[in-house]
């Protein structure tokens, strides 16, 4: 299946192979399947090792950064049972964090033959041991779950991309606007984790779609289990675990009381950092004012946790997908959870969007999402749900006189009175 970051592929093939490619996301996202269908299309020959799967390969890196270059390779052609053609092959290391040296190995290799082509892939949005050390040394991409764009290409629908790119120019007609809206509703229910996809392009079976994100849900489950720290094991499985009731609440700010009646900060910090680590779930902070530059208007201590995907938040959640609601009118579920995380999903993706942010005021004004954009303050207000949050948006401009403000819903792209209305299925294009 197509994915985006093929182009950021291409470009460190193009530009900056003098760089290892660090490719990191979270566990299911679709990293391995993505390197391996590049490599095999732009090298001759691709050399690649699991670390976690195959543990007997860790002995190729026991000695770390002491072992040279020419015996490096020579170990890893033996152990591929391969004659490696060093100038037409690509290295490939998945998941090196679970063999002891590993990284120190790698990049040693990549500083004796830096002309080597390497990758490495690591299920997580933070950092591996040893990697810091390094940090000069990587072309750092993440991989999240696929797109609505990416779903509409696996679909075989991607010439409705084009009138997507095209409504700056010109509107999308009606009968075009409802078949991406199908496409859009059925994207709403299966999410984005690339297994599910291809199942649902497959058989066009919504059971079989619950079905299998419930399965890849309980190996989330299996592999927060074998993963965690056992210090964290217990705190991490309670925030894990509340998820979908921090979700479902019409105030998405973190409590820990919905982790624990007696739960306090400083004793889940940790946790719900190695959480974020993973990428399973994704954290977003609160600004107290809307002020450039926003990175300063920051309170670390008050956040909401999203989850890594839509599809798997439904199921988390345990709504079947006979139970959501997908009208003409727009995409409701019980009070807007699914939707935002879906939007929080194709902002992450949005060139344009480099931070997002979430502001709130007393117990009452709430804006879902807040970007800065050339200086600018740009908060978000995602409209088609049931919660009613038109006066929030007013009480934001009131305070702080931002120039630009946008609106996600189902109407054409347009611009009035300040506000600029993003249709929900072309927000990885404004």
């Amino acid at each position: 299946m197509y994915r985006i970051i093929m182009n950021d592929l291409m470009d460190w093939y193009e530009n900056a192979q003098d760089k290892v490619l660090f490719l990191k996301g979270a566990k299911g996202v679709g990293k391995t399947w993505t390197v391996i269908d590049f490599g095999q299309g732009f090298f001759k020959q691709l050399v690649y090792i699991d670390l976690e799967k195959d543990t007997e390969s860790h002995i190729l890196f026991k000695k770390g950064s002491k072992i040279t270059a020419s015996k490096f390779v020579g170990a890893l052609a033996a152990y591929t049972d391969q004659s490696i053609d060093e100038g037409n092959t690509i290295f490939v290391f998945d998941e090196p964090q679970h063999a002891k040296n590993a990284l120190n190995a790698i990049m040693s290799l990549k500083e004796q033959r830096p002309e080597l082509p390497i990758c490495v892939i690591s299920s997580t949005v933070g950092t591996i041991g040893n990697e810091v050390q390094y940090t000069d040394m990587f072309y750092n991409l993440t991989l999240y779950p696929m797109t609505f764009e990416e779903f509409l290409t696996a679909n075989k629908a991607q010439n409705l991309c084009k009138f997507i790119e095209n409504q700056k120019l010109e509107p999308v007609m009606p009968e075009i606007k409802d078949c991406i809206i199908e496409y859009l509703k059925a994207y709403y229910v299966v999410g984005g984790m690339p297994i599910v996809v291809l199942d649902y392009v497959k058989n066009k079976d919504l059971n079989r779609v619950d079905a299998i994100l419930k399965a890849l849900l309980d190996r989330t489950n299996e592999y927060i289990e074998k993963e965690v720290p056992k210090n964290l094991a217990f705190k991490v499985g309670k925030i894990w675990k509340s998820i979908p009731d921090q979700m479902q609440k019409d105030n998405r700010k973190f409590m820990y009381q919905y982790v624990d009646e007696k739960a306090r900060a400083r004793e889940y910090e940790k946790s719900v950092d190695w959480l974020v680590d993973t990428g399973l779930v994704r954290k977003i902070n609160r600004i107290r004012n809307g002020v450039v530059p926003l990175s300063e208007q920051v309170d670390d201590k008050s956040f909401e946790l999203y989850h890594l995907d839509h599809g798997l938040l439904r199921i988390m959640c345990g709504i079947s997908h006979t139970q959501i609601k997908t009208t003409e009118d727009g995409l409701d579920d019980i009070n807007g959870a699914l939707l935002e995380q879906l939007v929080l999903s194709e902002l992450t993706m949005n060139s344009t969007v480099e931070k997002l942010y979430f502001w709130i005021s007393g117990a009452t004004a709430r804006i879902d999402f807040v970007f800065e954009d050339d200086g600018e303050v740009v908060p978000v207000d995602v409209v088609p749900r049931i919660r009613r949050k038109a006066q929030s948006m007013k009480v934001f401009n009131d305070r702080y006189k931002n120039h630009m403000a946008i609106r996600i819903s189902l109407d054409d792209l347009g611009f009035s009175k300040g506000v600029l209305n993003i249709p929900l299925y072309g927000l990885w294009n404004f």
